[in-house]
């Protein structure tokens, strides 16, 4: 007995003694938990003869060689590239000119940019799609309707076509477009003018200032948000299932899709596409990091004080001031068709002479509608987005925490853990969670509870990007006040960290809540028959015909989602909050 206690005593001594080891060590069991199953078995079906009835039969190479002996899949690596490339080129060309139309010359209603930006971001990228559908499409898009008019063309469609892979370069490009400004506008606002103010008096005109001098010192910023734009645009979804399906044009990641979604899914050849696509991704990301590390070669800013130059482009400035006007346009006008066909029976152009058949029958339709649960969608998508919102930055918090404020060794690993999830496309991550939970005795699949771990998952390096700058902001010498007087650390870190980091983690909080609120690549994958999501439940409207319910849901949606979005940003200066994506 009197041994035992001694034992108990030791055991006592050394777990005090390796409290921070342990709280490591926890912490890295937690996120290997979220992060490993996914990965695990996505790798493990790629290589398996996994039976949907008879379960795992063995390994195989089979898989592999039947995607990499078909000439189907070079056909769609070309595309998926094509697409990325194109997409990331057009939204920065776009997002770039306009940030230094805003920030660096004098043109005229140039912070209307930023209302563009805001009714972006509240707007979801589906119903955007949707409505350039509606008004490019190729027999019934009001515009290709207005074209034939005016040019008095006697066709069936056209001219213009969105279904086809110009068409998806173009819509996913403008769509970029907006967080490509924001990107672009931070670095261009703060760059010393002094060296084009150099070049001017040497006698270069503006465009050969921004030739030789504003492009060189942007360079850095310009490669990073391209390769940004390209990763993220390698796991597209919307885009590609809405316009590239019905045009026959096919990426990785609607190709994953389908797979899966068959009369028998075929989840080895899933996992196949799903590998490739993640080392795609992963190869951009890797490039990424490399291009911000290299950053520090382009430096202008120093410690002499400066007000950026701002230039006079003389009568151009009415033609930038187009470009500033056609951008806020991009988000209007699919909002305005919507709008139009949300107050009509059937979808029509519009036109004067259907004024008399407006009605708000599709809004009835819409808060009652049986065969999809819309309003189902909603308190779902509501309690999914909170939760899968509160766990991530409260959990990026004590990383963030063990990362900054320990000098234990590993305190490297969690932070590359929380920050692995970037290489998972939405659609990737929902093949590996489906599979995982398919084998894993854990009662979870299509419930509500797998789509709070996948946005958990997906989203937690985002709130890393909150909470980590967050926690630098604030002085150790509080928490190491606290601990002398003798608090614990789940005090100090309750009543001291969480108090001071509110802003950051409350900034965290709010993107991540309206960004999954609106996901559709993982979501489509992850629900179940009693647990769809909003956009999933936009998606069905459309696949099954019911446009003007669609339309009249997406109005309310959107006008909800704007307000939201209007509280939070008053709430977010009245406190101080600072936010970005």
């Amino acid at each position: 007995m009197q041994e035992q206690r001694i034992y108990l005593s030791d055991l006592a001594a050394w777990i005090k003694a390796n409290v921070p080891m342990l709280r490591l060590v926890v912490i890295a069991a937690i996120l290997l938990c979220l992060i490993a199953p996914p990965l695990f078995f996505l790798i493990l079906t790629s290589f398996s003869i996994d039976d949907m009835i008879l379960g795992w039969q063995g390994f195989t190479l089979e898989h592999y060689r039947t995607v990499l002996s078909s000439g189907a899949t070079l056909d769609l690596l070309a595309k998926t590239l094509a697409f990325a490339v194109g997409s990331s080129l057009v939204g920065l060309f776009v997002g770039g000119m306009l940030a230094w139309i805003v920030e660096r010359t004098n043109t005229p209603l140039r912070k209307l940019a930023y209302v563009a930006v805001f009714l972006h971001f509240a707007t979801p990228a589906i119903l955007r799609v949707i409505g350039w559908i509606l008004l490019i499409g190729p027999k019934a898009g009001y515009i290709n309707i207005m074209l034939r008019k005016i040019s008095h063309l006697e066709l069936g469609s056209g001219p213009l076509n969105i279904f086809s892979m110009t068409g998806m370069i173009f819509i996913q490009g403008m769509d970029w477009s907006s967080l490509v400004f924001l990107l672009m506008a931070a670095p261009l606002r703060s760059m010393d003018p002094s060296l084009e103010e150099a070049a001017a008096i040497s006698g270069a005109g503006v465009w050969k200032t921004i030739q030789r001098v504003t492009l060189p010192l942007a360079l850095p910023s310009i490669l990073s948000v391209l390769l940004l734009a390209f990763v993220r645009c390698l796991e597209a979804f919307e885009v590609p299932a809405l316009i590239g399906i019905p045009a026959g044009v096919h990426v990785f990641t609607t190709k994953i899709w389908l797979q899966t979604k068959s009369i028998r899914p075929d989840f080895g050849i899933a996992c196949a596409y799903s590998m490739f696509t993640l080392l795609l991704v992963a190869g951009g990301l890797y490039l990424y990091s490399r291009a911000t590390k290299a950053s520090y070669r382009f430096q202008t800013i120093t410690g002499k004080a400066y007000r950026p130059k701002v230039t006079d482009l003389g009568k151009w400035r009415y033609v930038t001031m187009l470009l500033i006007l056609f951008v806020p346009l991009f988000d209007v006008l699919p909002l305005l068709i919507l709008t139009w066909a949300s107050f009509l029976p059937y979808y029509t152009a519009p036109s004067w002479e259907l004024l008399s058949k407006l009605t708000l029958a599709n809004y009835s339709s819409a808060l009652t509608f049986s065969h999809i649960p819309i309003m189902d969608s909603v308190k779902n998508s509501l309690l999914v987005s909170s939760a899968g919102a509160t766990i991530a930055v409260l959990l990026a918090t004590i990383v963030a925490w063990t990362a900054v404020r320990t000098k234990i060794r590993g305190r490297w690993f969690v932070d590359a853990l929380a920050s692995f999830p970037l290489v998972f496309p939405g659609v990737v991550l929902g093949v590996g969670l489906i599979k995982a939970y398919l084998v894993i005795p854990l009662p979870i699949y299509a419930t509500l509870w797998i789509v709070i771990i996948g946005y958990v998952v997906r989203y937690l390096p985002y709130a890393m990007r909150y909470c980590h700058p967050g926690l630098l902001q604030i002085s150790h010498e509080l928490e190491e006040s606290a601990t002398v007087s003798g608090a614990s650390w789940f005090a100090v870190f309750r009543k001291i960290l969480l108090p001071l980091m509110m802003p950051a983690i409350f900034g965290g909080w709010i993107w991540i809540f309206l960004v999954s609120f609106r996901e559709l690549s993982l979501s489509i994958m992850l629900v179940g028959p009693n647990t769809s999501m909003v956009a999933v439940a936009i998606y069905e409207l459309w696949q099954s015909g019911q446009v003007n319910v669609l339309c009249a849901f997406g109005v309310m949606l959107s006008a909800f989602l704007i307000i939201l979005s209007l509280g939070f940003q008053k709430f977010s200066k009245r406190y101080g909050i600072q936010g970005g994506a």
